[in-house]
């Protein structure tokens, strides 16, 4: 299985992350909106019903997501392998995997692929061979499988020159062997040609990060200019359907669903 199975007949990944849990009930209880369980289970409804047809692939979790994994309608799905929150050494994060969900149960469930986050820098030693052990472990379980591996490394902290930290993760994680790296923007166009380059033969996408739709699509095109496959993007898109009137959201749902037609015609539209 290649990455074109999350992919559009012109070659262009363009995905929605819905797998959020805790970033997510945080976003609502923000906004007034529920975050008991069977509301976020609601609105990831509403949200893959809204805007799966606008995805070539959808991250949905085990937890909240299990009820929206019916509105994908043949889009791909995608489950992410890591549990919330994460373990430390030092001044280093661990991923902690989810006890219930691995590779096979993920295709038992109909995905064609798992996503890791991983914590990740490659300053900190201890941590970035740890995380590399489990990046590691994920992919062959995720070939066993027959599922693609999708690894999200975030290189988080106050770092220094952080485009240089972005390339160095890219270059260490994609010796592993992942079928695609999800990353985050390095900071201009010169450091997503390195990603391009470091990554060789493995396929990289711009992940959102939660920016605003302006700053997002001029990354974007720095990104696929430079050789990116596409975007997976998360926050960015469902961020201003949060909201408590259903008209209203019904409205946000569609103008989300009217920004991501844009994020996939700029794709498609970069040489």
């Amino acid at each position: 299985m290649t990455i074109d199975r999350i992919a559009y007949p012109s070659g262009a990944v363009c995905g929605l992350a819905l797998d959020h849990r805790d970033s997510l009930r945080v976003a609502a209880r923000t906004r007034g909106y529920p975050d008991d369980n069977a509301s976020m289970r609601s609105l990831k409804t509403e949200l893959a019903r809204g805007l799966a047809p606008t995805a070539s692939v959808v991250l949905l979790d085990t937890e909240l997501g299990i009820d929206a994994m019916a509105e994908l309608d043949g889009t791909p799905l995608v489950i992410p392998l890591e549990a919330q929150g994460y373990e430390t050494i030092g001044k280093g994060r661990l991923t902690t995997l989810l006890s219930d969900v691995d590779p096979q149960r993920a295709a038992a469930l109909g995905a064609v692929g798992c996503k890791l986050l991983l914590p990740y820098r490659p300053d900190l030693a201890d941590a970035a061979r740890r995380q590399e052990e489990t990046a590691a472990a994920v992919i062959a379980a995720c070939r066993a499988a027959g599922v693609l591996s999708i690894i999200e490394p975030i290189v988080y902290g106050e770092v220094p020159a952080l485009g240089a930290k972005v390339v160095e993760t890219a270059k260490r994680l994609a010796r592993l062997g992942p079928d695609l790296l999800k990353l985050q923007y390095p900071g201009d166009a010169y450091y997503c040609e390195r990603l391009t380059a470091i990554c060789g033969a493995v396929p990289w996408v711009l992940l959102g990060g939660g920016t605003i739709e302006d700053t997002f699509l001029a990354q974007l095109r720095d990104a696929c200019t430079a050789g990116a496959r596409g975007y997976v993007v998360g926050r960015t898109a469902w961020d201003t359907a949060l909201v408590t009137d259903d008209a209203a959201r019904e409205r946000a749902v569609a103008g989300r669903a009217a920004f991501l037609a844009r994020c996939r015609a700029l794709v498609e539209a970069t040489p």
